[in-house]
Formats: C-alpha cells, structure tokens, sequence
C-alpha cells in the first residue's frame, strides 16, 4: 500500500511511519484486520490512515501500542516518540479545520490529562510533606521531652548527690555527739564518785567544816561542764578530792590572739566593688562597637570605635581590678582580735569592744556589704541572744572600720529588735589555710561556737598550746 497523490510531506511522513508498525506486525502473520478489530476501526479506514487520505489522530496511536503490547510485538520509546511527533507535525499542516480541530481537542484533552496527573501527585506530594511536617514536630516535641527527662535526671542527681552530702554530714555530727555523750557519761561518774566522797566526808566532819565541804561540791559542780573527762576544778584552781587538796591544775587555756598592722595590701582580704560598673562599660563597648559595624555610626564610625575602646579599657581596668588600693589601704587602721573563754574582744586604734561569751548566739564570717572605698572587707560577724545584756546596746563601728566613714547600718540599730541580724564586729585581714583553721578551731574551743556553714572537728579533742591551736 503506498502513500496517496495529493497530501502533504508531513501527512505523507506519518503515513510512512505508521505502515512501518503495521508492516512488522503482519510481516509475522498478522493482518490488518485483527489491527482494525482491535483498535475499533474499520479496515478502510485503517487504510486511509496507512495511505495518507485520512489523519490518524494521537488515540489511534495508543490503541495500536496497547494491541501490539497485547501481542507481545511492543512498540519501543522512540518509535512511540517519533509516531506522536510526526502526528502533530501532520496535524498542524493539513489545511482542513475539521483535522485541526480533532487535532486540538486531542491535545486539550492530553494537557487536561497531564494537569490531572500533575495535581495528582502535587496532592500525593503534599500529603506526604504533610507527613513529614507532621513527623518533624513530632520529633522535636519527642527531643524537648527528651532534654527535659535529661534536665529531670541531672536535678535529681544533683538532689541525689545533695543528700548524700547531707546524710554524711549529719553522720559526721552524730559521730561527734555519741563521743560527747560518753565524755559527759564519764564526767557524771567522776562527780558521782567525788559525790559520794564527799557525802561521806560531810558524816565524819567537824561542825565548823560543814560550809567548807559544801562550798567544794558546788565548785565541782559548776566546773563538771568543762571538764574533758579527769576530776573536775574547783574555782580556787583546786581539786577536792577527799579530806586532802592537790595542787592547781593547768585548766585554763591560754588566749587566742590575732593581730593585722594595716599595711596588708586590701586586696588580699576584700572584693573589688566595682566589678559591676567595669561590666556594665563593657557591655556598653560592645554596644558602641555594634553600632559601629551595623548600626547608626556605620557610615561614619571613627567616634564609635574610640568610644568602644575607651569603654573596653575601662571596663577590663575595673573587672581585673587594676586601680591601686593605696586609698582603702590608708583608711584601715591596725586592729586586734582576741579569744578567751570569757568572749571575744575586738580593738584598734579607735577603741574596744567586747562580746560575753553566754551573749553569742552565731557566728559568721562573709563580707560586709557597705564598702571602704569601692572595697567590700571581709569580716567576722556575729549573732546575739535577745536576752543579752550585748543585745541591748548599740554597737560600735567593727575593728577597721575607718573613723571618717559611716558605719555599717547593722551597727546603728540595736540587735536585739531584729534577732537574725548579723552584727560586724571585726574587719579580717588575710588569711591563710592554717591561719583560718586556727581561728575556726579556737571559736570553737573557748566560745563553743562553730561558724556558720562551715564544719569544726570534734570539740573535746582541741586545746591551744601557746596561742596555736594542736589536736
């Protein structure tokens, strides 16, 4: 079958094409009227479409890939592509409306089709990605929780950890007591014994000695809460023992006592006060120097950078406390703290103060929050009973404290209105590790006190030997 007079090379070439496909499929066996059948056309107008008369249009070409598929003769991805090529090519040239009309609407209906195709994997793509936003927050709900039960975990260790520090501390003093309550068991033996002793002594003595003996069993009984286990003293340093007397016992211990000159460099014994003005210049450096680099000074930002840099000095001169403490230092006079089992007494150039022993409820030491030029001391800070005769007096300036500077506001109201509050009594100069064990330990030996927060060993085993503190 050839190609027919008449039409155009582009009809012509896609008649070609087309007889080609037939061609291979009944070169085997085939004819054109199994094609014709299956495709639902007539063989005649099979034939025009293999001669050129007639167009075929695009659907035909989908039929006859779908029957040859059918017949396992497929079409291959070229020949498919050049049959829809040469179709439109033969469907643009044909000068009959009618060609160009079914032309058209076959391709309407092709676009329509691939729109129908693209919204549907656009909604298929949306879906998923709404999936997978769906999953994300999931995720990052599922990672907040999970840094949360983290942040749970390490305050509940850090608890944990806490407690158990707790726990052992709370041993620790436990261990303390027990060794105290069977040091008070042996000192109630002893008295009970010199008791008995001098009971016995009180039947046998002469009228006249009656006050004697009881003036020893009240010595021994007012002195049996100091005692470390052995007879108890009596007052006039005596031991009654019996119808005898033995002679004094070394029982009082000597004063702790120390001493700063006031040459001390401050800052070695106080904290800088102007840490926080030298943080703020740097923020402000900062501040100044962004202005600079994106802000309003960022066309003209020489002022800026000197400002940031002279900020920048300041701040770093002021946090690293680089000024020299020449003032504070002539401002602190020398000063004495002293330690005995009457109290504590505090003295310098200005005066004295002392603090009874039975008046001390608490001591502390920490820095005062009143500063000697720009410098917070360090100092010792104590506690009242409400009940004290010290409580009910104003107290002075703390030892240090210079004449010309107004004193801490704790020491111009009088303690005992606010029974918490912490009284400066004495500015503290450096301390080294020994120097602050001595100190703790010798609070605890003659004021029975411990400082706050701060753990002191078992107090019956110290006693002081020549102003220092031994074991």
């Amino acid at each position: 079958m050839g190609t027919a007079k008449g039409i155009g090379p582009e009809a012509a070439a896609y008649a070609t094409a087309l007889r080609a496909v037939v061609h291979g499929f009944t070169g085997r066996g085939g004819t054109q009227r199994e094609i014709a059948d299956s495709v639902h056309v007539s063989q005649a107008a099979l034939s025009r479409y293999l001669s050129g008369e007639r167009i075929a249009p695009r659907s035909f070409i989908a039929a006859l890939e779908a029957f040859l598929a059918r017949e396992a003769r497929p079409l291959g991805a070229e020949v498919r592509a050049r049959l829809d090529e040469l179709c439109g090519l033969a469907h643009q040239a044909s000068r009959s409306p009618a060609v160009q009309l079914a032309y058209l609407k076959g391709e309407l209906a092709r676009v329509q089709a691939k729109k129908n195709a693209g919204e549907a994997e656009l909604a298929a793509l949306q879906e998923h990605a709404d999936q997978l936003e769906q999953a994300l927050r999931q995720a990052r709900r599922s990672e907040e929780e999970r840094r949360a039960l983290e942040e749970r975990v390490a305050g509940q260790a850090n608890s944990l950890q806490h407690a158990e520090t707790y726990t052992r501390q709370l041993q620790a003093e436990l261990t303390t007591l027990q060794e105290q309550v069977v040091l008070i068991q042996r000192e109630v033996k002893v008295l009970r014994r010199q008791n008995n002793i001098l009971v016995e002594e009180e039947g046998t003595a002469a009228p006249g000695s009656g006050p004697q003996v009881e003036t020893a069993v009240s010595g021994v009984s007012t002195q049996a809460t100091g005692a470390g286990g052995g007879p108890a003293p009596s007052p006039g340093g005596t031991f009654a023992h019996g119808n005898k007397e033995r002679g004094t016992s070394p029982s009082q211990t000597s004063a702790y006592t120390v001493s700063w000159t006031g040459d001390e460099d401050p800052r070695t014994f106080t904290k800088n006060g102007l840490a926080i003005p030298g943080s703020l210049l740097l923020v402000a450096a900062l501040a100044v120097l962004y202005t600079a680099i994106e802000g309003s000074a960022k066309d003209n930002p020489a002022w800026a950078y000197t400002s940031s840099l002279i900020f920048l000095v300041g701040g770093a001169v002021l946090c690293g406390d680089m000024i020299p403490a020449d003032k504070a230092k002539s401002a602190i006079p020398a000063r004495t703290l002293s330690l005995d089992t009457c109290g504590l007494t505090a003295s310098d150039t200005y005066g004295i103060q002392h603090f009874a022993r039975t008046s001390i409820k608490k001591i502390s030491i920490h820095h005062i929050s009143e500063r000697i030029n720009s410098r917070t001391p360090l100092a010792l800070h104590l506690q009242l009973h409400w009940w004290s005769p010290d409580a009910h007096r104003k107290s002075g300036p703390p030892a240090e404290w210079p004449l010309e500077q107004d004193p801490p506001d704790a020491c111009n109201r009088q303690p005992h209105t606010s029974p918490d509050t912490w009284v400066p009594v004495c500015v503290l100069g450096p301390l080294t590790e020994p120097d602050r064990t001595d100190l703790k330990n010798a609070l605890a030996l003659h004021l029975k006190r411990r400082i706050e927060g701060i753990p002191v060993p078992a107090l019956p085993r110290l006693r002081l030997v020549s102003g220092r503190t031994r074991t």
